[in-house]
């Protein structure tokens, strides 16, 4: 808590203060004057000066929280008031300078809660344009901010070329060891009994020829 709010709530709770003694004081002086037991006349006045305090404290809470003063609040309040400067009046001397500084404690509690309810919704104003709080503004996210996210897409491996000699001819393939050649083709043949030389020859790697002269060795 920073020094002025500190200085704007001990004035008013001086202020409160004033008033309330002022109106315990004057409204005693009436309720007696009117007959009412001295047992209720001494506690009467905090009926009044409670319901100021409860009233005001609803006030200021609304508008600082940015929400709309309750109607019952804003009745109680000038409720109070009303009664206080009434009580206020009718103790003081029949005279127009008596009534006036009677009345004036009252006045002074209505004008300072309305003052901290005012500040209230100016604080709350300031830190909704930025003048309070700082609040950092949205990023906004940009194209380049959108590719970065995407994944860059991996370069395809490059297309196997063949080797092409001199003459304009792919080099002749080394020759598959014939063990190696009659033991894959043997595999296949045993797995699918109906499956034709030529596809074999096909999945082993050489011509049809090679596969019979393997297989044919073999026996």
């Amino acid at each position: 808590m920073n020094g002025t709010r500190s200085a704007r709530n001990v004035s008013a709770a001086v202020v409160a203060g004033i008033a309330a003694w002022s109106s315990y004081s004057h409204m005693v002086h009436v309720a007696l004057r009117f007959g009412e037991r001295p047992e209720v006349a001494y506690v009467l006045p905090f009926s009044v000066d409670g319901m100021l305090v409860v009233s005001a404290t609803a006030m200021v809470d609304d508008k600082r929280s940015g929400r709309r003063v309750r109607p019952a609040a804003r009745v109680a309040f000038a409720t109070g008031v009303l009664a206080s400067i009434a009580a206020n009046i009718a103790a003081a001397e029949p005279t127009a300078g008596a009534r006036i500084v009677a009345a004036w404690p009252a006045l002074a509690l209505l004008l300072v809660v309305e003052m901290l309810s005012r500040s209230g919704h100016a604080q709350r104003q300031s830190a909704g344009t930025g003048t309070g709080t700082t609040e950092q503004p949205a990023q906004v996210p940009t194209v380049r901010d959108a590719a970065a996210k995407v994944p860059a897409e991996q370069p395809e491996p490059p297309a196997q070329v063949p080797l092409v000699g001199s003459n304009g001819h792919q080099p002749p393939r080394p020759r598959q060891p014939a063990a190696v050649t009659r033991q894959l083709a043997t595999e296949i043949i045993t797995t699918e009994p109906g499956i034709t030389r030529k596809e074999v020859a096909a999945r082993v790697g050489v011509s049809t020829r090679r596969l019979r002269e393997v297989l044919a060795a073999d026996t």
